[in-house]
């Protein structure tokens, strides 16, 4: 659980004033996470890359990113039913996690 000043980052990461790596290396210099593994968001549509974010496991399992790309992968996989914040906080090895295809797109996660 995140300090009431790692709260305040969180805050202002969900408010598009700092970026994640901002965010990351903050949280981490106040002990609120340690290193973390990156889940890797891709998503091609109609053959084009539209994703391709690296965020930090740690940040990610924390609740609902409001990142441009989020709505955008949270789409994709709602299509199939998948709830990304539920399969973030159950992921615990690297490794692919999904890779959903449907017709032109394509929905990649897995953690480096």
């Amino acid at each position: 659980m995140p300090s009431d000043d790692g709260k305040q980052i969180l805050k202002l990461l969900a408010e598009g004033k700092i970026d994640v790596e901002q965010a990351y290396r903050l949280l981490r210099a106040l002990g609120d996470i340690e290193d973390s593994p990156r889940a890797r968001h891709r998503v091609t549509e109609d053959g084009e890359q539209k994703v391709n974010v690296a965020i930090p496991l740690a940040i990610a399992r924390v609740g609902k990113m409001k990142l441009a790309s989020s709505g955008l992968v949270r789409g994709h996989l709602g299509k199939f039913g998948i709830d990304l914040d539920e399969l973030l906080r159950s992921v615990d090895f690297p490794g692919k996690i999904v890779d959903i295809a449907d017709d032109e797109d394509r929905v990649e996660i897995f953690v480096e």
